[in-house]
């Protein structure tokens, strides 16, 4: 029997447990000289060896009293092979793109930029400790940063080494002045709304604008007392906004471009949420309960019997699905473990026995990001109006039903074959029967005017450009979340035509189970365990087709369901529900 009743609210995690457990389950990769190698290419990748000893020396300080020595002494070996690799830009870069069909893998250019903090926190807390570290302090301060970082500002790499680079200042070990440091900071500026909270780079990801700011963020709670305090500060408030808007119901980052579905952004969200938690007082509680909506996310991650997980599903780590071409297990996973080791040391401790639901709110970006995101109770929905073409479609990429569950539509879904998108959402047919698609989600859009949002409804308007194959049509999609899914009528305006409704699904995340498909007289009913989404329309359905095999999307292995409809239209409505 199908439970029907509201969907019980996820208790809270202990984040310290949660980092043992993922740092913990690399042991098996570190190797004598403190190097980190990657679990499926056996070979050191880009700033893994640098996160890992970050978090190994925060579990030496808060974890377990019985492990701590242990942890101690990975902290203290990794920060060695890492400070050693760091300070000697001659030596090989490290791997930092991994070929999926082929094994292959490629080191590219300089990514030490990315280990200074950890280099940095880790040296502090050891000595802090009491470990024998004055001889890494000497190393540290001949670091020459101009030769050993490849970026500068206001490249989204160069925040990373400029918080190492303050708390380096700060011990007294910089060849650099403060103002120096100030003038960095400005710069960042050419590429910030702080109205907005809006850290802008090409492509417009959500990941990078949030990656940033937790950098920036983290020179004030160490202390940054220079002459752009108050603007970071503007920053940490305005910021704090857009980060609370932009997280989705079950703690995830919402889809825009690259990172999108990786654990690190999990971990940045609790990162950079324990920091707006010191910095904004009266901002405190909202910014604890979004970190352990973070944590909730990715605790999901951890694979039963292997390594953390970089990306959001728990799919064996050689399958490679949900990666990227620069992902792999020892740096990724490693910097989700980093941040959530930062918020830790920081205080980050759980608290609430259980997860509320988010109260209602709304957050339109205007163009060029042309986003937005929607939330009721546990229900969040993001509608993305200018996705990047290499990584995700038009429309709705994400409707999620809250912490704790695994079912959800998350990022756009991929055949392997075509490498179209799909999300949920509408497709035309030229004729009746199972006709080829046109797939609105797949189709590049211009959008005429700015997302609509009135009376609890999102709308996004669109123009779908003509191609060599396919006419051009006005598009309007307008969605409405409910206290369990979402109310969605799409429609082509002047072009009346068949239609269908395209429902990609995860079908398997690597946890167990794997989805079923019930077809329904006036739709579908999804079911993953204790879970299930329905689909439903009121319009005369054709027929139903299940496709589990070729699509793929960040949480998993992902299968289509097409329900074509019968006569043709100029509109459609339809609705989702969920519980379990």
């Amino acid at each position: 029997m199908i439970r029907e009743s509201a969907f019980p609210k996820p208790r809270c995690l202990d984040p310290i447990a949660v980092l043992a457990h993922g740092t913990d389950s690399f042991a098996p990769y570190l190797q004598d000289s403190g190097e980190l190698h990657d679990p499926v290419f056996g070979v050191p990748t880009q700033y893994g060896t640098a996160y890992h000893a970050y978090a190994n020396a925060v579990l030496a300080a808060v974890g377990d009293e019985s492990r701590r020595a242990d942890h101690a002494d990975r902290a203290l070996r990794g920060l060695d092979a890492a400070l050693r690799h760091t300070a000697d830009p001659s030596r090989p870069a490290t791997a930092s793109g991994f070929e999926r069909d082929t094994g292959t893998v490629r080191s590219s250019g300089n990514h030490r930029d990315f280990t200074w903090p950890p280099i940095l926190k880790t040296f502090r807390l050891l000595r802090d400790s009491g470990r024998p570290t004055g001889e890494i302090r000497e190393r540290i301060s001949t670091v020459d940063i101009a030769r050993s970082f490849h970026s500068r500002p206001p490249s989204n790499w160069a925040s990373v080494w400029l918080s190492g680079e303050w708390i380096r200042f700060q011990e007294g070990i910089s060849p650099y002045s403060k103002d120096t440091i100030d003038q960095w900071i400005e710069e960042f500026f050419v590429r910030i709304n702080p109205d907005l909270g809006w850290y802008e780079e090409p492509g417009r990801p959500n990941s990078y604008d949030l990656f940033t700011r937790f950098h920036l963020a983290d020179l004030l709670i160490e202390g940054y007392d220079g002459r752009m305090r108050g603007q970071l500060e503007q920053l940490a408030r305005t910021g704090l906004q857009r980060s609370l808007a932009v997280q989705l119901s079950d703690g995830a980052l919402a889809s825009a471009h690259r990172s999108t579905g990786q654990s690190w952004t999990d971990g940045v969200q609790i990162g950079y949420f324990t920091c707006a938690a010191r910095l904004l007082p009266d901002s405190a509680s909202e910014a604890e309960v979004a970190a352990q909506r973070a944590l909730a996310s990715l605790a999901r991650w951890q694979r039963p019997n292997g390594p953390f997980s970089p990306v959001h599903n728990v799919l064996p780590p050689t399958r490679r699905v949900g990666y990227e071409g620069y992902t792999a297990d020892a740096h990724y996973a490693n910097l989700a473990l980093a941040f959530l080791a930062g918020a830790v040391w920081h205080g980050f401790r759980g608290g609430a026995d259980e997860l509320d639901d988010r109260a209602s709110s709304t957050r339109v970006d205007p163009a060029p990001i042309c986003r937005a995101v929607a939330h009721r109770g546990r229900i969040s929905l993001q509608l993305n109006g200018a996705p990047a073409g290499a990584y995700d479609g038009f429309g709705i990429t994400d409707l999620t039903f809250g912490a704790g569950r695994l079912l959800h539509f998350s990022s756009s879904a991929r055949h392997g074959q075509s490498g179209d998108f799909v999300n949920l959402g509408l497709a035309l047919r030229s004729r009746p029967g199972r006709s080829r698609l046109d797939v609105v989600a797949a189709r590049r859009h211009t959008v005429a005017e700015p997302i609509e949002d009135g009376d609890g409804v999102l709308t996004l308007i669109s123009e779908v450009a003509a191609d060599s194959e396919r006419a051009g049509y006005a598009h309007r999609l307008a969605v409405r979340p409910t206290t369990d899914g979402a109310e969605i009528t799409e429609s082509t305006p002047g072009t009346a035509t068949y239609q269908s409704i395209l429902v990609p699904y995860l079908l398997d995340p690597g946890s167990g189970p794997t989805t079923a498909v019930r077809l329904l007289d006036d739709g579908i009913r999804l079911q993953l365990g204790d879970e299930w989404v329905e689909v439903r329309t009121d319009a005369a359905i054709e027929s139903i087709l299940d496709l589990p095999h070729g699509y793929e999307n960040r949480r998993g292995l992902c299968g289509l369901v097409r329900i074509d409809l019968t006569v043709p239209a100029e509109s459609v409505r339809y609705r989702v529900r969920s519980g379990g």
